[in-house]
């Protein structure tokens, strides 16, 4: 490309430039190697409208694939498979069994805890500056703002300027964030669930606190929750930040664990339908968390609050008090006359009716301070004077809270975080004020609307409970034959494949093959478990999560059922070997409900070993 086309390809006119002795590289050099926005978008709307045709409608279910190649590559695929040998991905015996190891088998096992001590470790070994990430510990020196508590490095402090102390880290040591992470990841369950949360109880309360609610957006607020609800938790990650937080994620919802110091409690957010228009109302609303589990004395003790779609107007008093200081705008040094001399109050003393202290989370009414120096938009940081009623939990602020994209509903806001959000994160409002007040001069007391977002109730039936069901469903990943059944079954994000066989009744391997165990039947009274611990990292992500114990859309009959749940409950029945804790317990019956019970084998007749290898199925499972 020449220089003249170089120019021409940024969208400069050419025709009209005054060009004479510029060599070829001095015309490509002053054109440059970036692209204008006028001639990316040319490129963009060019691209869709060549390629339109082969898009496809928002509500249309079928692949691009299918649509191409009409299903043929599918079809070959099916062909492929049922077209395999009978000596293909034959397991006939484990390599290197003589050198398993015995261990029991607990997938839901915790160590215990101290609920205060694990406060500790997260806040000795949160993050305190932004270059440390994720991982990292600085060896600079820590600065902490007296003011608003921000934390910084000596290289990375200085603006915003904020009122530095030093910490004294020898008299405070810090906790080395990958400890921290190992001790909570054993403390911590893998797999979670939200019980006793159904239609009646959502309705009860609506009834009860919000039936004021419009029909349509309770109805998709409401089935948005149950979906959640219903759906299983699993351990996604560990995030840590000016607070450690937990995620566990469903197909549905996420579930976040927020390791405050003086407020720790479990987040609940759900997602809309995705049929749901991009701007409507309901997305909005479930930006913010629907539930709240706020603990009490442990991770799992506390209580459910559900966040009820209504909400709630009211009227504020303001009055400006203390001594007049330069505003944002005439810090900035703007010359226009508007800025050069406009001032704002030091302090502001807001006062709020008593019947909406009963609605707000937390009572807003106090003498905030101005933090001109601690940052945040327009530097306008406020800091609510601690009250008595205030000495246990985290101090709140009313800040400046601009909209990532819609001007006009840039506002002040109640809140005890005043941190930079990433992208898709929430911050916890108690209440916003009219997007029309902002920071004035005026000394008489103003009467500000105040609104808020979502009225928090208490659930008192809702628990939060450790997930410890064995998950069945049939599948085709290898092929089916006569003499062999094959199937998985998904725990704690770990998707394991079950093959029986005549010559080893039970195999079990990890599908990524980081974890290799057996499952050995002697006679009909004891087993034993060889494995290997697994060295990979278990990050599959599920395609869905199944509820209860169910193969091909068939339950287990009723008592075998009734058994599962009351091994899951603790009960014994006294006949399983003592070796052998409950978790593996509720695994071998399972399977051998599952090997035992001829409707289950819906596609093939049942196999003769199977009567030989269990003769008395009742005293097997203990039924």
């Amino acid at each position: 490309m020449v220089g003249l086309e170089a120019l021409s390809m940024q969208g400069l006119p050419v025709d009209k430039l005054l060009l004479t002795r510029e060599s070829e590289d001095q015309l490509a050099d002053l054109a440059g190697n970036a692209m204008s926005t006028t001639v990316v978008g040319a490129c963009i709307l060019a691209a869709l409208v060549t390629g339109k045709g082969l898009l496809k409608e928002g509500d249309d279910t079928e692949t691009y694939e299918s649509k191409q190649a009409g299903g043929e590559q599918m079809a070959n695929e099916s062909v492929e498979v049922g077209n395999r040998r009978e000596g293909d991905d034959e397991i006939n015996d484990v390599v290197g069994e003589g050198q398993l190891v015995s261990a029991p088998l607990d997938l839901a096992a915790t160590s215990a805890h101290s609920f205060s001590v694990v406060l500790d470790e997260a806040k000795r070994s949160a993050r305190l500056c932004t270059c440390e990430g994720r991982a990292d510990m600085t060896t600079r020196e820590l600065l902490r703002c007296e003011d608003c508590g921000s934390t910084f490095c000596k290289k990375c402090g200085g603006r915003p300027e904020h009122n530095p102390q030093l910490i004294d880290t020898n008299a405070n040591p810090r906790l080395p964030p990958s400890e921290f992470a190992k001790h909570l990841k054993s403390i911590l369950p893998m797999c979670l669930a939200i019980r006793d949360v159904d239609e009646d109880i959502l309705e009860s309360l609506r009834k009860e606190h919000g039936s004021t609610i419009s029909e349509n957006k309770w109805v998709k607020w409401r089935d948005a929750v149950l979906r959640a609800t219903d759906s299983e938790f699993r351990f996604a990650e560990l995030k840590r930040q000016e607070i450690w937080s937990v995620v566990y994620r469903s197909s549905v919802a996420s579930l976040e664990l927020s390791l405050h110091p003086m407020q720790a409690e479990w987040r609940l957010f759900t997602s809309p339908e995705p049929s749901e228009p991009a701007n409507a109302d309901i997305r909005r609303i479930l930006e913010s968390p629907v539930a709240r589990f706020i603990c009490d004395g442990g991770l799992l003790a506390g209580h459910w609050e559900f966040a009820l779609p209504l909400q709630i107007s009211f009227k504020l008093k303001i009055q400006g008090t203390g001594v007049l200081v330069p505003s944002w705008e005439a810090r900035l040094g703007l010359t226009s006359e508007k800025f050069r001399s406009q001032t704002v109050h030091s302090e502001l003393k807001i006062t709020a009716p008593a019947d909406a202290i009963k609605v707000l989370d937390r009572d807003v009414s106090g003498v905030y301070t101005l933090l001109d120096k601690c940052g945040t938009a327009n530097g306008a940081l406020h800091k609510k004077a601690p009250s008595d009623q205030d000495s246990n939990l985290p101090p709140l602020f009313m800040l400046f809270d601009p909209h990532r994209t819609d001007d006009s509903q840039d506002c002040f806001v109640f809140s005890i975080s005043i941190r930079r959000l990433e992208y898709m994160e929430s911050r916890p409002i108690v209440c916003k004020l009219d997007t029309n007040w902002k920071q004035s001069a005026k000394a008489e007391e103003q009467t500000v609307a105040a609104h808020i977002p979502s009225k928090w109730v208490s659930a008192k039936n809702a628990k939060l409970k450790v997930c410890a069901e064995l998950l069945f469903r049939r599948t085709n990943s290898y092929p089916f034959r006569p003499q062999r059944f094959s199937m998985q079954y998904l725990v704690f994000r770990r998707r394991i494949s079950v093959f029986l066989s005549p010559k080893k009744l039970v195999a079990m391997r990890l599908r990524c093959w980081s974890t290799l165990m057996t499952v050995l039947f002697h006679g009909r009274a004891w087993m034993r478990l060889n494995m290997i611990p697994p060295i990979a990292n278990d990050a599959h992500q599920l395609r869905r999560n199944f509820s209860g114990c169910r193969v091909e859309g068939r339950s287990y009959p009723s008592r075998i059922q009734s058994r599962l749940e009351s091994t899951r409950d603790g009960s014994s029945d006294g006949r399983t070997h003592s070796r052998l804790n409950s978790s593996l317990t509720i695994m071998i019956r399972a399977l051998s409900a599952l090997v035992s019970t001829s409707r289950l084998f819906s596609t093939a007749p049942r196999p003769g070993f199977l009567r030989k290898a269990v003769p008395n199925r009742s005293s097997f499972l203990g039924v």
